[in-house]
Parts: C-alpha cells; sequence; structure tokens
C-alpha cells in the first residue's frame, strides 16, 4: 500500500555531493574574489563609514553586561576569550528567521540537528549518543542554568522556556567548561542573553502564520514600573503538525504506519526581566505539549501520546563595584521542571508518568584587578535538588507500578581563575574547579589557555582541559518495560586539546580555524542488554574525536555580510574502531545576510550541507543539503513590519538517526515550509 507521505529520498548521494561542491566552490570563489579586492575594499572602507563591523564584531564583549557568563565568567572581547567563542547577534537571528534555538546553534561550526519528532538532539563536533537528552550541553539564560535536576538535559526546541524573539545574541563556548561550570559543560556552553526593556519599548505584537496552519503571537512591553526598567513577554503557539508514515509499521493493525493527526505541538511563554540599578531580576514560565507519532517506549502506535514539558525559573543577580578594581557578584536562583504523559502501550495497558524536578541554586563570584598583569577571579557555586522524582504507573487492565522514586541531593564547588598578561603580545588563561557532585564523591577540572598576538593581524590560541558528566537520576534509577536501572553508572570524563586561529586578513575579511582532539572515557549510552532485550544505561569505555573547523567572513560595503564554514570530524569508538553512529563527518555551511533594495528591507540566505550518517544498526543515511530564505521589511518610521520565510527550499525529505526506544532505525523529516511574519509597534 502506498501512502503520498511515504515518497522517497528524492535527492540522492550523486546529486549531495555534486551539490555539496556547488555550495562549497561558490564560497570559496566568493572569497577568492574578496582576497584579490582586499586592498579596494580596505580603500572603500577609508571613504564609507560603518565599514569596520566585521572588526568591531571581534572586539566586541561576548558576555553580555557582565551578569551573563561566559569562557571567563566575566565580559571580554572575542580575541581575548580562551576558547573559540562562536556569537550569533539578534540581529542575524532575525535576518535568518531562526524559529527556534536549535536553528540558532544549527549554523555555528561543528553543530548539526537530530529530531526524532520528540526533542531536537545537537551533535556536537561528532558526538551525539542515544538517549542522551542534550546533557553534555549546559545551557543557560543570562548566566544561569537551564538544564533541568533530572534529565540533566538542555532543551532546544520549542520547548526551551524562551521565545527566540527575546533573544539579544547566543554565545557558543565550544570544548570542556566544566573549569567554571561543573557537570553537563562537557562538550560545550550556550549562553543566551535576553533582550532588555530599552531595546523593546512600548507594546509590540507579532503575527506568524505558516504551512499547515501553524500560527504564532508573540507580545512584549518594555518600559518604567516600580522604579525599574522593565520587559514583558508572552509567547503562543500552534503547530496542528499533519499525518506522517512509518515504514516500520505498515500492517492493517497499526492503520498502514499512518500516524494521523499524531504529530500536533503547542507551546505557551511568559518572561519577565527587571532591573534596578544593581539589581537584575529575570523569570520565566512555559509549557510546551508534543503528541509523539513515533510510539517510543513500546507505546501503541497511531494512538494518543502526549508529553508536557513545563519549565519555572526566577534569578537575582546582584553587581557591586569598587573603583575599576574589584568587583563582587552575587546570584540567587529556582528552578522547575514537570513532565507528564499519557500513553497507551502496544500490550494494551494504559499508563501514565509523572516527573518533578525542583531545585534552588547560587553563586559567589569576586574579581581582583589590583595586581597588575592579572585579573584573578574566585567563587562558589552551589545547587540544591529539592526534589527529583518520577512515577510511572500502568492502570489497566491491572494496575502496576513501574518506576516510583523520589530523592532530593545537593552539589558544590569552588573555581578560581587567573588572566596573567605575561607580555604584550601574550595573555595566559588558568583556571581549575573542585565539585563535590551528588553521588558524593569529587571532580577536579582544570583549564589552561594562552593567547597570542604576534601582530595585530593573528591570534593564536593553545587551549588544554577536562570535563565531566556525572551521571542524572534518570539514567541511574529510571524503569519500565523496555528499561532498567544502573545505579552503579560512573561519571564520564573528557580530556580536551585545541588551537585555534584568527586571521584579520582586512578590516572586513577574517579566516578563523580551530583543530582539537577529545577523549571520553566511561561513556554513558542507552544501550540493549542482550541478555533480555531490555535497555539499559552503561559505561561504554571509551571514545576519541579530532576534527578541524574553518571558517571565513566578509563584511562588505553596504552591511552586506558572507560567511562560509567547513567542519572535518572524525568520532570512533576505541574498542572497535568504529565510527560512532549519528555521526557526521563533513558539514558545510554558508550564510548571505544584506540590506535589501529599499530601506528597512533585509535579505537572509543560509543553507548547509550534513555529509552521510549511521544508524545503531550501522546503516548508512544519505548526505543532504538544507537551504533556507528569509526576506523582511520595517519601513523607518513606520510601526507595522513583514516578513516571509522559506525553509527547507529543496522539499527534502532526509533521514535522521534516532535511539533504541524507537522502533525505526531513522526518522523522515519535513519538506518545505513558508512562514508570514506581520508585527506592529504601538
Amino acid at each position: 500500500m502506498s501512502h503520498p507521505v511515504s515518497r522517497a529520498n528524492w535527492a540522492m548521494p550523486t546529486r549531495l555531493r555534486r551539490l555539496s561542491n556547488v555550495l562549497a566552490i561558490a564560497g570559496m570563489a566568493a572569497f577568492a574574489v574578496a582576497g584579490v579586492r582586499a586592498q579596494q575594499v580596505a580603500d572603500e572602507a577609508k571613504r564609507t563609514p560603518g565599514l569596520g563591523e566585521l572588526e568591531g564584531v571581534l572586539a566586541q564583549p561576548v558576555y553580555g553586561d557582565g551578569r551573563s557568563a561566559g569562557a571567563s565568567k566575566h565580559t571580554q572581547d572575542l580575541e581575548s576569550a580562551p576558547a573559540a567563542v562562536v556569537v550569533r547577534t539578534g540581529g542575524e537571528i532575525r535576518a535568518h528567521g531562526y524559529r527556534t534555538l536549535a536553528e540558532v546553534l544549527e549554523s555555528m561550526p561543528g553543530i548539526y540537528l537530530q529530531y526524532d519528532r520528540t526533542y531536537v538532539h545537537a551533535g556536537l563536533r561528532g558526538v551525539s549518543r542515544p538517549g542522551d537528552f542534550n546533557s553534555r550541553l549546559l545551557v543557560t539564560i543570562d548566566g544561569a542554568r537551564i538544564n533541568d535536576a533530572l534529565y540533566e538535559g538542555a532543551p532546544l526546541g520549542r520547548e526551551f522556556p524562551l521565545d527566540v524573539g527575546l533573544i539579544d545574541r547566543v554565545e557558543y563556548i565550544p570544548g570542556p567548561g566544566s573549569a567554571l561550570y561543573g557537570s553537563s559543560a562537557l562538550l560545550g556552553v550556550v549562553n543566551v542573553i535576553t533582550r532588555t526593556p530599552a531595546q523593546l519599548p512600548g507594546f509590540r505584537s507579532t503575527l506568524e502564520l505558516g504551512t499547515d496552519v501553524n500560527r504564532k503571537l508573540s507580545t512584549t512591553w518594555g518600559g518604567e514600573l516600580a522604579g525599574g526598567r522593565v520587559l514583558l513577554g508572552f509567547t503562543s503557539e500552534r503547530r496542528p503538525g499533519h499525518d506522517l508514515y512509518f515504514p516500520e509499521y505498515d500492517s492493517p493493525t497499526t492503520n498502514h504506519g499512518v500516524a494521523q493527526g499524531m504529530d500536533d505541538e503547542r507551546a505557551n511563554k511568559l518572561f519577565v526581566k527587571a532591573r534596578w540599578s544593581e539589581l537584575t531580576v529575570t523569570g520565566g514560565v512555559s509549557e510546551r505539549v508534543k503528541d509523539i507519532p513515533t510510539a517510543p517506549y513500546d507505546a501503541l502506535f497511531n494512538a494518543p501520546n502526549p508529553w508536557t514539558d513545563s519549565y519555572a525559573f526566577v534569578n537575582a543577580d546582584f553587581a557591586r563595584r569598587w573603583g575599576a578594581d574589584q568587583e563582587l557578584r552575587v546570584r540567587i536562583g529556582a528552578e522547575g521542571y514537570q513532565f507528564r504523559s499519557r500513553t497507551t502501550l502496544a500490550s494494551g495497558e494504559n499508563g501514565f508518568q509523572t516527573a518533578d524536578a525542583d531545585a534552588v541554586s547560587g553563586e559567589l563570584r569576586y574579581s581582583w584587578l589590583g595586581w597588575a598583569g592579572h585579573r584573578l577571579m574566585g567563587g562558589f557555586e552551589f545547587q540544591r535538588n529539592l526534589r527529583q522524582a518520577i512515577h510511572a504507573e500502568t492502570l489497566a487492565p491491572q494496575p502496576a507500578v513501574q518506576t516510583d522514586f523520589d530523592i532530593s541531593s545537593g552539589r558544590y564547588a569552588f573555581f578560581a581563575g587567573d588572566e596573567w598578561q605575561l607580555v604584550p603580545t601574550l595573555l595566559l588563561n588558568i583556571g581549575a574547579r573542585v565539585d563535590r557532585r551528588t553521588d558524593g564523591q569529587v571532580s577536579t577540572s582544570p583549564r589552561v589557555a594562552a593567547n597570542w598576538t604576534p601582530d595585530p593581524q593573528w591570534t593564536l590560541r593553545w587551549t588544554q582541559g577536562s570535563a565531566f558528566k556525572e551521571p542524572n537520576a534518570f539514567e541511574r534509577f529510571y524503569t519500565d518495560s523496555t528499561q532498567k536501572v544502573n545505579p552503579a553508572l560512573q561519571a564520564e570524563s573528557l580530556d580536551s586539546r585545541e588551537l585555534s586561529a584568527i586571521w584579520r586578513a582586512t578590516g572586513h575579511l577574517t579566516f578563523e580555524a580551530s583543530a582539537y582532539s577529545f577523549r571520553i572515557r566511561d561513556l554513558i549510552e542507552l544501550m540493549t542488554d542482550d541478555g533480555d532485550g531490555l535497555n539499559v544505561f552503561r559505561n561504554r569505555g571509551e571514545l576519541r574525536s579530532h576534527g578541524l573547523d574553518l571558517t571565513g567572513t566578509l563584511v562588505m560595503a553596504g552591511g552586506a555580510q558572507l560567511r562560509l564554514g567547513w567542519s572535518q570530524q572524525r568520532a570512533t569508538d576505541q574498542e572497535t574502531g568504529e565510527r560512532l553512529s549519528g555521526s557526521p563527518r563533513t558539514l558545510v555551511k554558508l550564510s548571505w545576510t544584506t540590506p535589501g533594495p529599499v530601506a528597512g528591507s533585509s535579505v537572509g540566505l543560509n543553507g548547509q550541507y550534513v555529509g552521510s550518517r549511521l544508524t545503531l544498526s550501522n546503516a548508512r543515511l544519505d548526505a543532504y543539503v538544507h537551504a533556507n530564505a528569509h526576506l523582511s521589511y520595517a519601513p523607518p518610521g513606520k510601526p507595522w513590519s513583514v516578513a516571509l520565510g522559506v525553509y527547507n527550499l529543496g522539499d527534502e525529505h532526509h533521514l535522521d538517526p534516532v535511539g533504541p526506544e524507537l522502533v525505526p532505525d531513522a526518522i523522515r523529516q519535513d519538506g518545505r515550509e513558508i512562514r508570514l511574519q506581520l508585527g506592529w509597534a504601538f
């Protein structure tokens, strides 16, 4: 039996190779022309104001206003940072019409996405493992941890508790981050910095209409309230989805493999940010409901299976400075996460699951610049997990409890660092953190970085460090009819080395390169036990990954920007010597942003080539090319704006590998989508 949604992937490997070659050659040709015209551009910059934008980007502070936390937990420029920090500004995010945090990250070097119709999973430098809810990536909002206290997962899709329209910038610090952030900062840290009331004054509203009757309403207000500057934001989104075909379920008893109306998604988010002099308070609540069409964890196919993720957080940040040499920062916050699901199992049983995680956390950080040539920093951080609970139960035909644990735990850490300007051209960054983990064990995470600037055109950086990820409560204690517990899990550990360089060919043309190598021991992964067929989290030995990221950025006359990136990565299992599943060897990324033909208009084009990947069963998935276009128009002096986005221009239906909790080995992705945005400022 055939279905309209079961058509084969039209992008065959040969054609994909040709498209990727065209993409790479076109980008290289553009940069070749730019190199030839470098002197002409430099001369033109003398006559045209505003053309030094790229140089300004490299020199701009990358950690917001100091409340946010980056590679050194204080404001500094890209060239001085002890890691190869990648930044996407709010202007670029809106110019390209990125709809989620995941799409913003996808534009960055070495990151690729996998979507299993439940959550978006980010692969980092060749590593994305089955059963991982992004627990090796730490995500913060204005410096405060968002990873929940139960799964330690980083929300990247529409479950992320902040609407993308409220983002001022996103900073990605690849590599080990435990020297400053502890567990979960194994492969990278993402800091999302929110917009201020001054950036969104008065009332503003945006209506979005899209393919499949997708719709979204966003409203913000910024102004004075109770003696402070306040920003309020509310977003409501509905995505009805469409019927999906899964060949693994193609039989008369399972509706011939068609999940009808089972891909619906709904999300509501509320955010507030207020500032009074030295005190800043941010908070938010969100709820995302996703109907799961893939029948994971032995669910009945084509039966309702809604999953609800709810987040709530509030953080107060106080900063006090004494002269130019001393600064004290204190943060206190509370975070809550809830998960709810109600499922009909393939066995005919009806069941439900609840998960709750509540935590309080805080940080005290002191910086001193009184010693010439040094910036000394030290601090203390704690997280008290008040509740970590999962309850899973079948109701009919016979009640039975599968999982029921309710625990509490805590962890705390001391960290210290020094930025030492040895000579004018050499900056040494030394840091370490000692964590007492939730299991009572101690982890020490050192990091050393050296930045050498032999002349104004070159910056070379060497970074070496370690990181860890402790097993979370879900990995250790969860069990059901398809999965069993493993309380003996050990913490993962990572050792990493990286050499990076920035070459400023002109004030408008810059090249960046990063070569890295790291090793993860005691990797935690969801595996299938050959003895009983149940899934279980286990430490699987050692993983190694090494690769190269190259990026070229050109800012042209009039404000246009062209960026081309190429990543080559190789991640292997040291026990078998085999390539890791889900890991593409090659990534090519291209983005073009330019002002439109009339004042107030802009054009954003971006595309990427993702190389072939292996599934868990070692099947090879074809490489694919994905391109998007976004046009916007906000006429000067007018209260209204309009934007049109076309996503997946080529209508590519590629396959993404998935974990062992699903029957399919890979999930086909959506084709072309269109979105219309209408905005109004009151």
